[in-house]
């Protein structure tokens, strides 16, 4: 079976991690044929890769539908699978897409004019034309029956799979014990309106007021409509923005942090908060789209995204390290339950179903 896997991957986050792990795992195998289209070939290892030079903002729509049927015309596969909500147009082998959620219809006030018009089309596109629709979580699938029905008996639920991250070296701990100065609560990801920045510093503000030490430390790239979350980072020294972190500085905050808190509004499945369960920092995270689902038990979920909620939810974590010590714990456990490899086998069992294989 051989499979073109489309990867645009030049803006970073979600999609863009799941589709090098996903590609590693599946090139892992042996049983698929794997090539990479992608913008970013130096980023996959161990997997057969053509770079599709891409464009970020309105050069997705020249990436998707023109430069990228024209490479799968030179390629010939039998099945492509898009990894990020869109199939491109003129497609002459069956289709499988990953919708990683449908926060653009869930919370559109949060996108751009363009980039929602864009995300919907090609979404509700994708989804039509689509021999399977992969998802990572239950409610995703949940959210595409009722936003998109044309999705009906194509759903396969996929949670994606977390690879921890290795240990920081000691030169990154150092780095970062300079730089943050005390103890803090962690936010990674982008910092735009859904994702609830200003509650959490609203939050943090109210507990240093308490006497409580712990400062907020966002480290992510900054979005859509993230004024109102800067204007209350720079009001005082409360909050501390990184900006974008490599992998060293992460793992190095990540073994820092005292705990990691996420008051998003929509989530499809929460690649940071799985990622900071699986490097044992405690978790409190919203109680709402998939985070529940990813969170468990193993993690403190919001009864509301207020400040005063947000501030209840850490006050216990941040004065009492045996409960810390226990979420730590119970976070590394649930998220060994999800796993790269598993993400592989159910995925290429989607590739048979879209190639009506049950075999090999």
């Amino acid at each position: 079976m051989h499979v073109a896997l489309g990867a645009l991957c030049g803006v970073t986050g979600g999609p863009s991690t799941y589709a090098l792990r996903l590609a590693e795992a599946i090139a892992a195998r042996g049983d698929v044929a794997l090539t990479v289209l992608t913008d970013r070939p130096a980023g996959f290892a161990g997997v057969r890769v053509v770079e599709v030079r891409g464009a970020g903002g309105l050069g997705r729509i020249r990436w998707q539908h023109l430069r990228l049927p024209r490479a799968l015309r030179a390629l010939r596969p039998e099945l492509y699978h898009d990894t990020k909500n869109a199939l491109p147009l003129g497609l002459s082998v069956p289709g499988v897409v990953t919708v990683h959620d449908l926060a653009h219809l869930r919370c559109p006030e949060t996108f751009g004019i363009a980039s929602r018009l864009f995300l919907r089309l090609s979404t509700a596109d994708a989804v039509r034309r689509a021999r399977i629709v992969i998802v990572p979580s239950e409610s995703t699938a949940k959210d595409l029956a009722e936003l998109l029905p044309a999705s009906a008996g194509k759903v396969r639920v996929v949670p994606h799979g977390i690879a921890p991250l290795p240990a920081p070296s000691p030169d990154a701990l150092a780095r970062m014990r300079a730089r943050v100065q005390g103890p803090f609560i962690l936010h990674v990801g982008t910092v735009q309106a859904r994702k609830n920045v200003d509650l959490l510093v609203r939050a943090a503000r109210q507990l240093r007021a308490e006497g409580l030490p712990h400062r907020v430390v966002l480290a992510g790239r900054r979005g859509w409509k993230s004024e109102g979350a800067f204007a209350e980072i720079a009001r005082d020294d409360t909050a501390l923005w990184l900006g974008e972190a490599g992998a060293d500085d992460l793992a190095a905050l990540f073994a820092l942090a005292d705990a990691f808190c996420s008051p998003s509004g929509y989530e499809g499945f929460g690649f940071t908060v799985a990622e900071a369960m699986a490097a044992g920092v405690p978790v409190v995270a919203s109680r709402n789209s998939s985070l529940p689902e990813v969170v468990g038990d193993a993690g403190v979920l919001l009864d509301a995204l207020t400040p005063e909620a947000i501030a209840a939810a850490l006050r216990p974590l941040l004065v009492d390290p045996a409960r810390r010590a226990a979420l730590a714990a119970a976070g590394k456990a649930r998220a060994a339950a999800f796993s790269w490899e598993r993400a592989a086998e159910a995925t290429v069992r989607a590739y048979r179903d879209a190639l009506g294989r049950r075999g090999g």
